[in-house]
């Protein structure tokens, strides 16, 4: 096949074993793949690193339709959509490093349980006083990526169950009110991985997760 030169100047088809194709307004290139031509891991094997990529690929994959059922549907989604993206890619590339390749999360910090365009306030706290923990925080900003009127959400992983993301329970506090509440599920666990983050009003928005242990 030849290339074509449209109106916009790019090419468009196959060159040698290369494919010309656009993309978002950009030419992208690959390899033009031999039909039924077996690829050459298939032929030798996959090495130890590649077999480590596909099982954590395969982790962080299970525990996105697991997010999806038990959390929500709309927060990846969300900001997906604002990044021209797929809401099940931007959480596997904010979050594949978090993950080791026996499939567990290894770096609870830096794993986002949410993400957005929201912001989050600033000096956030979490006491424990009973069954009940308290979080407090510092604001003086009222703009659209903050808003008083933003609820706080806490997203947690229980210690003995770190592949099932779930929401706390009575959790109350509003960006406003600089300050918030919410309890554990003591049935399931009485120590977890806590995420505070913040939703717009009819869940308009997000912002990004702040992690603290408790327990």
């Amino acid at each position: 096949m030849k290339l074509k030169d449209y109106i916009n100047g790019f090419p468009v088809g196959r060159k040698d074993n290369l494919i010309y194709y656009t993309r978002n307004g950009e030419t992208c290139i690959r390899r033009y793949e031999l039909p039924g031509k077996k690829k050459k891991w298939e032929i030798e094997g996959r090495t130890p690193k590649q077999q480590e990529v596909t099982a954590r690929f395969t982790a962080v994959q299970s525990f996105y339709k697991e997010y999806m059922k038990q959390v929500s549907p709309d927060i990846w989604r969300t900001a997906a959509k604002a990044h021209g993206k797929m809401a099940p890619n931007l959480f596997y590339t904010t979050n594949f490093h978090c993950f080791d390749g026996q499939s567990k999360i290894v770096d609870f910090e830096e794993f986002k349980f949410s993400t957005g365009r929201l912001a989050l306030p600033r000096d956030l706290q979490v006491t424990r006083e009973g069954n009940r923990f308290h979080v407090s925080w510092q604001e003086e900003r009222d703009w659209s990526t903050a808003a008083r009127t933003d609820v706080m959400q806490v997203g947690l992983l229980y210690d003995n169950l770190t592949r099932s993301p779930r929401l706390a329970l009575e959790v109350k506090g509003c960006r406003g009110d600089l300050r918030g509440e919410f309890t554990l599920d003591e049935s399931i666990g009485q120590s977890a991985h806590v995420y505070i983050f913040f939703a717009g009003v009819n869940q308009s928005g997000f912002s990004p997760s702040w992690h603290v242990h408790v327990e």
